[in-house]
């Protein structure tokens, strides 16, 4: 007797019974003649309450559905609050499958003491389609002003099983209370992943339920088949959380994107196994994501046929004489073939061949068609996956954690990385978005390497000052200033290009006003070399003459006079994005007639396990000369907060130090 299974309904009994939750359309006068939160009164609005409930339904013609539910609250206080009435939900698509969402939606405001509401109308919701994946429905609440109160609710039905949106319980306005409930069926295994920076209590625990299902056996002939209807007893895995007063998430200085901060929860699709059937697992290991990659059509098959590459490649590095020379020839040459139209992607857009032949491209575009220029020009190439600064860190082994790629070389003496979407970049001197942690370097036979994408070498700033002192405390002088690696970029960026009026009007503002003249820029092309930068500047406003005595801080308008770090405490990591390392040099003469009274103490801090270094020491070159002398060292990127209130300390002392009279 043979047997097949089919799934016929699910009867899944939910309890969603709560009497803390907030029913829609219900909105309180209290809630209306709210003027501020009262924890907050600095916000500009304050989502009074938010429900996600998430669970899943089942068909027999469609199968498993996803189904999202959200309810959302939100109080407006001020016009700056404004922007928290408009709202876009992301539906995504691909092949035949869809995701579709319903959406109702009303505004309330306070009207000579009464309630009046507006319903949101069909034809004020849009959808724009971003991509061949992703569509945005977007929509403003209507008559939202200053005082408004705005709800939603909303449902994402959901073909994509597997695909459970994070958990947020963290924005850039506080939250006065939360609920959220995940139910997932034995079926399905997610790993469960929080960010830990903001504490929320999340309880699991398990619920059975009733499956109801039908099968069919026939008599081996196949002349006869019979229907059976049986139950089955499972378990639904539930995850609950019940939040209240969660603030908002605050900006700080030195963080790579303040959004990979927030409260929230992953839920990472491990597998599927239904009832009498093998497990499907979909997150396993890195080489299983390199060699799904390496089969896409967007992505390792590109670099697949590309020998009209060949005659470029031979031809510009004829006359090359060691691999270095060569990668450096075709990574400037192809910077000057494709320009970069400012989309991330570790897909190819157009095709690396059709992006060559066009002038412009992608990421993917530029960086796999870098490497396959590389390998035909026989250097050891493949390409690097990156999760961008504004992407979070992939943490388990995935493909749609990473958004961009570069390129790689691999050598004997180590690996050389490259960008060439960055026109003023060079070999290892990546641009800022993509210094993230690690990536994954891919290779054609499906095996990977991790990748330190930590900058190689410090990002170093050099200045001189050459200053003369008159009687009168006016400041005269010549500034020259040396940028390197990581600053040169930046600086090429910004700055060498843009007009002498903008750059002198920067400058100016930058240095205290002082007064500025004969500004010259070298090395603006010369990539390999630092850019310089110089100036001559006066100023009568740097010294202090009480009872004809001159005082005058030694480091003049380079002293830094406020402390980035303010905060009493800090939960995140203090990103500098690279190492760095500034050093000023300050050479005085004093007027004819005076003599140095009084000069700073010399001083060397440090903070812990050698994170950082700051020394200031002042000489007496001669009688009416003095040099002062000050070095800071960042030596890693990323400080952990553990050491935030040294950190803060630190800045404190080379701040007193650098202002002293």
């Amino acid at each position: 007797m043979k047997k097949s299974l089919i799934l016929f309904s699910l009867c899944f009994v939910y309890f969603n019974v709560n009497a803390q939750e907030i029913k829609f359309g219900k909105v309180s006068l209290d809630e209306l003649k709210e003027a501020y939160y009262p924890k907050d009164s600095a916000t500009s609005a304050t989502i009074l309450y938010k429900n996600i409930r998430v669970y899943y339904d089942y068909t027999e013609s469609e199968g498993f559905k996803l189904t999202t539910q959200i309810h959302e609250r939100i109080k407006i206080y001020n016009n700056e609050g404004l922007e928290w009435a408009e709202k876009i939900i992301n539906t995504f698509k691909d092949n035949n499958l869809r995701e579709t969402v319903n959406i109702k939606g009303y505004t309330y405001n306070l009207v000579d003491g009464k309630i009046v509401e507006e319903k949101l109308k069909s034809n004020q919701i849009f959808k724009e389609e971003v991509d061949e994946n992703w569509t945005q429905n977007k929509f403003a609440m209507p008559n939202a002003q200053k005082g408004s109160v705005v709800e939603w609710y909303y449902t994402i039905s959901s073909p994509f099983a597997g695909n459970i949106d994070d958990v947020v319980f963290q924005y850039r306005i506080p939250i006065k209370k939360m609920i959220a409930k995940i139910e997932i069926p034995q079926y399905f295994t997610f790993k469960y992943l929080p960010n830990s920076y903001y504490p929320i209590k999340m309880s699991q625990n398990q619920q059975n339920r009733t499956l109801e299902y039908s099968y069919r056996t026939d008599d081996g002939t196949g002349a006869k088949t019979t229907l059976h209807r049986s139950t089955e007893n499972i378990f639904v895995n539930i995850y609950e959380a019940n939040e209240n007063f969660i603030p908002a998430i605050k900006e700080e200085p030195y963080i790579n994107d303040i959004n990979n901060y927030i409260a929230k929860v992953h839920f990472e699709h491990i597998s599927t196994q239904f009832t009498n059937r093998a497990p499907k697992f979909y997150s396993t290991d890195w080489e299983s994501v390199a060699k799904t990659i390496n089969k896409n059509y967007y992505f390792g098959k590109q670099l697949e046929g590309t020998n009209f590459l060949k005659t470029d490649a031979i031809t510009q590095t004829a006359n090359a004489k060691t691999d270095d020379e060569k990668a450096a020839i075709l990574f400037n040459f192809l910077k000057t073939q494709i320009k970069w139209n400012g989309n991330y992607s570790k897909y190819a857009e157009k095709g690396i061949k059709k992006a060559y032949q066009e002038h412009v491209g992608n990421a993917a575009d530029i960086n796999l068609c870098l490497v396959a220029l590389f390998r035909e020009a026989g250097l050891n190439a493949n390409p690097v996956l990156i999760s961008t600064r504004n992407h979070g860190v992939p943490l388990f082994p995935t493909i749609n954690g990473f958004n961009y790629v570069i390129a790689a070389i691999e050598s004997p003496s180590g690996i050389l990385l490259f960008d060439a979407t960055e026109l003023y970049s060079t070999a290892n001197v990546l641009p800022s978005r993509v210094l993230n942690w690690e990536g994954r370097l891919v290779r054609a036979d499906d095996t990977f390497a991790v990748v330190n994408l930590n900058a190689v070498e410090p990002a170093k700033k050099r200045i001189n000052l050459f200053v003369k002192l008159d009687e009168n405390g006016k400041v005269t002088g010549l500034k020259r200033s040396s940028f390197y690696t990581n600053n040169a970029l930046e600086y090429r960026k910004d700055r060498a290009f843009v007009s002498e009026t903008d750059l002198l009007s920067k400058l100016e503002n930058e240095n205290r006003d002082v007064e500025i003249s004969e500004l010259k820029i070298t090395n603006k092309e010369s990539l390999s070399n630092p850019i310089v930068e110089t100036f001559k500047f006066e100023s009568d406003n740097l010294c202090d003459i009480i009872d004809s005595k001159i005082y005058f801080e030694p480091l003049l308008f380079l002293s830094q006079t406020k402390n980035p770090f303010s905060s009493e405490k800090r939960l995140y990591p203090i990103n500098f994005g690279t190492a760095w390392e500034d050093t000023y040099i300050v050479s005085i003469q004093i007027p004819n007639g005076y003599t140095i009274a009084t000069m700073p103490q010399n001083l060397a801090i440090s903070l812990p396990n050698e994170v950082g270094s700051f020394k200031f020491s002042i000489t007496k070159k001669s009688e009416n000369k003095i040099e002062a002398v000050a070095i800071t060292k960042i030596n890693t990127p990323i400080i952990a907060s553990i050491y935030y209130q040294e950190l803060k300390d630190f800045y404190k002392q080379l701040i007193e130090k650098q202002t002293e009279k």
